[in-house]
């Protein structure tokens, strides 16, 4: 089910939502992208009880708002998080699945590979110094090679694949050395990208956005082939130099919402002092969002 709610998300959403005059999202999609997010990582129930609460009206006409403000990333957040249940994180993941070219996601892999992103706090303001600093890392990436289709979405898909390798088969990328002069350079990764080589899109359909450190990982991306995760982390390779020289460049942008805003996302996780795992401890969160569904439906 996460495999196909993983094509879903990366393949059929996008072109659902273009295709819309006014570009917006309905209820089911939202339910279905807050049930994506929450299978990547640790379930919770009461949170997809959250999201239900609202309205056909409300998801329609917020997200329709939400993306008229781009790319004013800042303001399209700050909207989206007025509906029930959705956070910054959630909502980052709407913006990439509706914006690839503007937007990255939220997803801890990627931020904890990103130089100058120290944590994964899950606010605006992290968020917009993360989305700066992948936006351009893309743009250096366009300079080098102008025939790619460098996205922000693509190239958080690219760390993501690579920390997600890194944690669960390193042995693969000590072989890249081998790959590297047979490799040709792509334009991303992921399903909702277009590469220079063919592959198996049932084994890129898991490498995309925000899977927790508690997530069922192991099994899909296992599945890869030594010359798939290869083209995955050469690309990687790429986009870690194009961060690396704006190391301390990059200004978030500057919001008065920049504070947490208390939902879904807004939770502090536990980082390791190694930084390659997180901890979330989110009994407050279930407590606040039970009594929020409990009161909705008396």
């Amino acid at each position: 089910e996460l495999i196909k709610l993983d094509a879903w998300y990366q393949e059929q959403l996008p072109k659902v939502i273009q295709s819309r005059k006014d570009k917006h999202l309905v209820h089911e999609e939202l339910v279905k992208i807050m049930k994506w997010k929450l299978m990547r990582g640790k379930y919770r129930p009461q949170l997809l009880d959250l999201v239900r609460i609202n309205t056909e009206l409300a998801v329609k006409s917020t997200s329709k708002k939400a993306f008229r403000k781009l790319p004013n990333l800042s303001g399209a957040i700050t909207a989206l998080t007025n509906l029930k249940g959705i956070g910054p994180a959630t909502a980052s993941a709407i913006l990439a699945a509706a914006f690839p070219e503007q937007a990255p996601y939220m997803a801890d892999e990627s931020m904890l590979s990103t130089p100058g992103v120290e944590a994964t706090d899950y606010t605006l303001a992290e968020y917009l110094n993360y989305a700066e600093r992948i936006k351009t890392c893309t743009e250096q990436l366009a300079k080098k090679d102008p025939e790619s289709t460098w996205t922000p979405h693509k190239v958080e898909l690219v760390l993501w694949a690579h920390y997600v390798a890194r944690e669960l088969k390193p042995s693969l990328l000590d072989d890249l050395a081998k790959h590297k002069d047979k490799v040709p350079s792509a334009n991303g990764n992921g399903p909702s990208a277009t590469t220079t080589t063919t592959s198996a899109d049932d084994d890129h359909n898991v490498a995309s956005n925000g899977a927790a450190d508690d997530a069922p990982l192991s099994s899909p991306s296992d599945s890869r082939s030594s010359a798939d995760l290869a083209q995955v982390t050469n690309d990687e390779s790429s986009s870690q130099d194009g961060l690396a020289e704006n190391n301390g460049t990059a200004a978030a942008e500057d919001d008065s919402s920049s504070s947490a805003i208390a939902t879904d996302d807004a939770i502090v996780p536990d980082v390791s002092p190694s930084g390659k795992g997180t901890k979330r401890d989110l009994e407050a969160e279930e407590e606040e969002s039970t009594e929020d569904v409990k009161k909705a439906r008396a």
